[in-house]
């Protein structure tokens, strides 16, 4: 849910885009597309799958995919069902994350589990999944499939080994923390504007450039999700991360300087109050961490835009360099 707010920082810099007119009419058309989808999986679950594509976000990866698609020199594969197949695939990981997590809300609004209860919400995820398949047949012979079938397969892993190490010490560090958020989140950004550029026509090379250029975006989004756990302007209560046993950067670059014993305990404490966990929040903000992990955000932006370089000047390029730009700055 954290990501609601992430994506009002990147709004702020894609509505001064000369393309956002342009991005808006063909998000309004990928949002009519996912409805009549929706419209097949009967009244229940029509009802709720519509309701979270109408609260959905900023739209991150399929945006990604339709910029870069303009940079290629070539336009004659249809674009719309790449955008709605990763924008499928993304809300199906969103609904059967909030089961893992037992998530009471998504996107300021009631999770689909806590309304119907797992099955149904399992069933919803597994629907969206179904229906991007659907849509594969479109890029055969592009290796657009096989991106997102290897893609698909490491959010899966990534989801599955973090949930094995909750909790646990010895098994999450900086660069196992690293490694989950590059399968989590990274790698489908960097998915979606690579399959973007090749539907686009664009050279195998240039659009590798622009795939490096996605996974670092992904990688400064996720540890500028992970700060807002620590404040209260994501519209849930701070700390959920700690709660669930999760470290994320901020966290685990205290245990490798060293913890007290009455940190470490209460961190591995599964069932914490939410005074133990407010305790732990002061913690982690009396320490100099949450403003490294700032620096570590500008620095990562900034290897994204270093990417760009060799693209001729375009809106396209600007847009790009902008959504990074959005995420290097420090939020208040």
């Amino acid at each position: 849910m954290r990501q609601i707010e992430t994506n009002r920082i990147i709004e702020k810099r894609i509505k001064n885009s000369p393309l956002y007119r342009d991005l808006q009419l063909v998000l309004g058309q990928m949002s009519d597309s996912l409805y009549l989808m929706a419209q097949c999986a009967g009244d229940t679950m029509n009802a709720d799958l519509s309701d979270m594509i109408s609260s959905g976000g900023k739209r991150l990866r399929p945006l990604l995919a339709y910029i870069c698609y303009r940079m290629g020199p070539g336009r004659d594969r249809d674009i719309l069902p790449l955008m709605c197949m990763l924008e499928l695939m993304h809300t199906a990981s969103l609904i059967h994350d909030d089961v893992v997590d037992n998530a009471d809300l998504r996107r300021g609004r009631q999770t689909i589990n806590n309304i119907r209860g797992d099955f149904s919400a399992v069933q919803s995820g597994d629907f969206l999944l179904a229906k991007a398949m659907e849509l594969l047949h479109k890029y055969k012979g592009t290796g657009i499939n096989e991106m997102l079938a290897d893609v698909s397969y490491n959010m899966t892993v990534g989801e599955l080994t973090q949930q094995s190490m909750r909790y646990k010490f010895e098994e999450q560090s900086v660069d196992v923390y690293y490694g989950l958020i590059r399968k989590k989140t990274a790698l489908l950004l960097s998915a979606s504007c690579w399959c973007g550029a090749i539907a686009g026509g664009m050279d195998p090379e240039k659009a590798g450039r622009l795939r490096e250029y996605g996974e670092k975006l992904g990688i400064a989004f996720q540890l500028r999700d992970d700060l807002i756990d620590y404040t209260e302007s994501s519209g849930k209560l701070p700390g959920q991360d700690i709660r669930n046993g999760i470290f994320t950067l901020p966290v685990l670059t205290l245990i490798e300087r060293g913890l007290p014993d009455s940190v470490r305990e209460l961190l591995m404490k599964r069932e914490k109050t939410g005074g133990e966990v407010q305790s732990l929040i002061r913690y982690v903000k009396d320490s100099d961490v949450l403003e490294l992990v700032e620096t570590t955000v500008a620095s990562i932006s900034r290897e994204a835009v270093s990417k760009l370089q060799g693209f001729t000047d375009s809106r396209e390029v600007k847009a790009l360099s902008e959504l990074v730009l959005s995420l290097a700055e420090r939020q208040s």
